[in-house]
C-alpha cells in the first residue's frame, strides 16, 4: 500500500466507526449486517419531450471488506425503517467512492416506510 491508500483507507474506517449507521442489506433471501454512510449524487434525466429533470439518489457508502458481495439492481436496504431500492443512474448502480477500491457508492431511491 501506498500512503495515499492507507491515509483513505484510515479516514474509511474513521467515518465507519464514528459516521455510520448500521443498516440490512438485502438480496432474496440474504440479510447482511453492514455499516453505512449516508450519501447523496444529483444527476439528470432528459424525457422524451427533450425537458430536463434534476433529481437525486440516495447513496450508501459501505466498504468493500464488508460487503463483500457486487450490489444488484433490486437489492434493497433498511434503514431506520425505511427500504431503499438499488437503482442504475444510467452508468450502473454504484461505483467506487475512491481510487483504491475501499468503499462502494451504492445509489438507491426511497421504496417504502416499513
Amino acid at each position: 500500500m501506498n500512503i495515499l491508500q492507507n491515509g483513505l483507507d484510515w479516514l474509511s474506517r474513521q467515518q465507519n466507526q464514528f459516521a455510520s449507521s448500521r443498516v440490512t442489506y438485502f438480496r432474496n433471501e440474504k440479510e447482511l449486517y453492514v455499516n453505512a454512510v449516508l450519501g447523496r449524487t444529483s444527476y439528470e434525466i432528459v424525457d422524451e419531450n427533450g425537458f430536463r429533470i434534476a433529481n437525486h439518489a440516495i447513496d450508501f457508502l459501505i466498504r468493500s471488506d464488508e460487503l463483500k458481495l457486487i450490489p444488484q439492481i433490486g437489492d434493497t436496504i433498511l434503514a431506520e425503517n425505511i427500504i431503499y431500492e438499488v437503482i442504475d443512474l444510467g452508468d450502473g448502480c454504484w461505483r467506487w467512492s475512491d481510487p483504491h477500491s475501499i468503499t462502494r457508492r451504492i445509489h438507491t431511491s426511497i421504496y417504502k416506510e416499513k
